[in-house]
């Protein structure tokens, strides 16, 4: 027997007019006026974070390496080589004259650096705090350019090493020429080169007009730098402690 349904389709047809346009999906930067800023300040601040975390694991592994190139220096100088024909241990660690005026000097030049930098690291800060207000940073005659400085007095730092390796190899004192000398040479290189580094990176910073890097950029540039350079002239002077107590 057929069965008769009370159902009825309805044929649904779309609505014409009225209404508003739907939904419009939000889109960062449109809209909401405090969003963008807001967007853009969350992101500065991940990305300074992110450099930092990074900047402070490379510290903790050159403190490692530095830790390890001391603990050789210590146990060389009080080991000797064995001589196969006499069958004895030979103590071969030749006392070093080091040119204390030249690594005093050199020692100031990184000191004064670490100094102008935070100079330039505070000065970039309070611009970007006038900046961040809306208004425009006084500039002010007594303004130096404390970067600028600082990398100067960088490479013045990399030039009298080079002077003191100069004046050791006049005095006949070689890299091959015995352990000390090798390893005064190995230390105090591996610094120079990990300063090198940072010069790059504050040279990236200066030139930033020049090659049209935002402002943003160049002051995590310099902020995170700034770790770096005052970690090196803390290292600088406990390099300077080793080899002095470790000389002969």
């Amino acid at each position: 027997m057929p069965i008769i349904s009370d159902r009825v389709e309805v044929e649904r047809k779309p609505k014409l007019g009225g209404g508003g346009p739907g939904k419009i999906p939000h889109r960062r930067g449109y809209g909401g006026g405090d969003d963008g800023d807001h967007g853009d300040f969350r992101s500065r601040e991940q990305r300074m974070r992110r450099f930092r975390i990074g900047m402070t694991l490379g510290i903790i592994s050159i403190t490692g390496v530095f830790v390890v190139l001391t603990v050789i220096y210590v146990f060389r100088m009080g080991q000797g080589t064995y001589n196969q024909d006499t069958r004895q241990w030979m103590y071969d660690w030749i006392p070093l004259k080091l040119p204390y005026l030249q690594l005093w000097m050199n020692s100031l030049l990184l000191v004064f650096s670490s100094v102008t930098l935070e100079l330039a690291r505070r000065s970039m800060t309070k611009k970007e705090e006038f900046t961040a207000m809306g208004i425009v940073p006084p500039r002010l005659k007594r303004d130096l350019p404390w970067l600028g400085i600082t990398v100067l007095l960088g490479f013045c730092f990399l030039a009298g090493q080079l002077l003191v390796w100069n004046n050791l190899r006049y005095q006949g004192v070689f890299l091959a020429s015995s352990p000390s000398r090798k390893l005064f040479y190995i230390v105090t290189g591996a610094h120079a080169i990990h300063l090198l580094g940072g010069l790059i990176a504050l040279l990236y910073a200066a030139g930033g007009r020049l090659i049209a890097i935002k402002f943003e950029s160049q002051r995590i540039a310099v902020e995170v730098t700034s770790w770096y350079w005052h970690y090196l002239a803390l290292l600088w002077f406990g390099i300077f402690a080793l080899v002095h107590f470790a000389r002969g």
